[in-house]
C-alpha cells in the first residue's frame, strides 16, 4: 500500500513549493495570462497529477482515482448545493420576490453604509450559507449597484464582507469537507475556529463601514456596524460550540444580524445620510419608494429564504440522519 511522503526532495521548503505550483499556476493562470476558469483549474489538475506521481511517487491509478473522487464530490453535493440555489434564486427573479426583497432591505436606511451592511454582510452571509461558490458576492454586488453604488466598490465590498462568512459556506462545505479529509473530529474542529475567525468577523462591519467612508463613517454608524458584527460572529460561535456542526452557521446568524440592524434603524437614523457620489439623490430615491409594499407581500417574498431556513435547521438537528 502506497504511503505519501511529505518530504520526497529532502528540503521542507523545496517540497513545498513543488506542491503549491498547480495552486500558484491556477491564480497566475487567472490573473497574469487572462485564461478562463477551466483551462486554468484544466492545467493545474495536469500540474498536479504529473508533480504528485513524478516527486511524491503517487501511483497513476491512487492519481486517477482521486481525479474521479474529486469529480463526484464537484457534482454531489457541491454541485447540487449550487444548482438549487441558483434554482431557488431564479425563482424568487421570475416571480418579482426578489425585487420585493431589495425594496425591502434597501427601504429601510436611505443611508448607504447601512444598505452596504444590509446586503453585503448580512444578506450576503445566508446567500453565503445557502450557496456559496461566488453567487452571493455576484448578487449582492448586482444588488449594490442597483442601488447607485459604483461597480467596482459594490464587489469590493460584496468581497470583504464574505470574509465572515466564506469559511462555512454552502451548508459548511468547505468545515466538513476539511474535517473528512483531515481526518479529525468535526466537532472539535468547529469549536477551534471560533477562536482562529471569530474574533476577526466581528470586526468586519466596522472595516466595511471605514472604507466606505472613513473616519466619519466610524463616528456616525461604528457602533451600529460592532453590534451587527457581533451578533453576526457571536451567534456563528453559539452555533458551533452547541452544535458541533457549521451547517446553520451561516444560515441563523446573518438574519439574526439583519433582523437586529432593521429594528435598530426603525428607532434610529444617522444625523448625516450618507449617499455615494453615483447615487441617485435622496428626492429621487423617495420618489421611487412611493410604491409601497404590504406586509404580506414581504412575507411571500421572503418566504423562499425563510422556508430553506428552516429546513436547513431541521435537517441538521432533529431530523439528521
Amino acid at each position: 500500500m502506497w504511503q505519501q511522503v511529505y518530504d520526497p526532495l529532502n528540503s521542507s521548503a523545496l517540497s513545498a513549493l513543488v506542491a503549491a505550483v498547480p495552486i500558484i499556476f491556477f491564480l497566475l493562470g487567472l490573473t497574469v495570462l487572462k485564461l478562463s476558469g477551466i483551462k486554468s483549474a484544466v492545467i493545474s489538475l495536469v500540474l498536479a497529477l504529473l508533480i504528485g506521481c513524478a516527486i511524491f511517487g503517487m501511483p497513476v491509478t491512487a492519481g486517477a482515482g482521486s481525479i474521479l473522487y474529486g469529480f463526484l464530490s464537484g457534482m454531489w453535493p457541491i454541485g447540487w448545493i449550487v444548482l438549487m440555489a441558483v434554482w431557488l434564486y431564479r425563482i424568487s427573479v421570475r416571480s418579482g420576490g426578489f425585487e420585493i426583497v431589495r425594496s425591502s432591505i434597501s427601504s429601510i436606511s436611505t443611508d448607504q453604509r447601512i444598505q452596504m451592511l444590509l446586503i453585503a454582510f448580512c444578506f450576503g452571509g445566508f446567500l453565503e450559507g445557502a450557496a456559496g461558490f461566488g453567487i452571493p458576492i455576484a448578487i449582492c454586488a448586482a444588488l449594490l449597484v442597483s442601488l447607485g453604488f459604483n461597480p467596482l466598490k459594490a464587489a469590493m465590498f460584496a468581497l470583504i464582507a464574505n470574509v465572515s462568512s466564506g469559511a462555512y459556506g454552502a451548508i459548511g462545505i468547505p468545515v466538513t469537507t476539511a474535517a473528512i479529509r483531515g481526518g479529525v473530529d468535526l466537532h472539535a474542529l468547529s469549536i477551534e475556529m471560533v477562536l482562529v475567525i471569530q474574533i476577526m468577523a466581528a470586526l468586519i462591519p466596522v472595516l466595511l463601514v471605514a472604507i466606505q467612508d472613513g473616519i466619519r463613517g466610524i463616528r456616525e454608524v461604528g457602533l451600529v456596524a460592532l453590534m451587527v458584527g457581533v451578533i453576526y460572529s457571536g451567534g456563528q460561535s453559539v452555533l458551533l460550540a452547541a452544535l458541533g456542526n457549521p451547517e446553520l452557521v451561516d444560515i441563523i446568524p446573518p438574519l439574526l444580524a439583519l433582523v437586529a440592524l432593521a429594528l435598530v434603524m426603525q428607532k434610529w437614523q444617522p444625523k448625516h445620510i450618507f449617499r455615494e457620489p453615483t447615487a441617485p439623490s435622496l428626492e429621487e430615491v423617495q420618489a421611487q419608494q412611493s410604491v409601497k409594499h404590504t406586509s404580506g407581500e414581504i412575507l411571500k417574498a421572503w418566504s423562499p429564504f425563510v422556508y430553506l431556513s428552516v429546513v436547513i435547521l431541521l435537517w441538521s438537528t432533529a431530523l439528521k440522519p
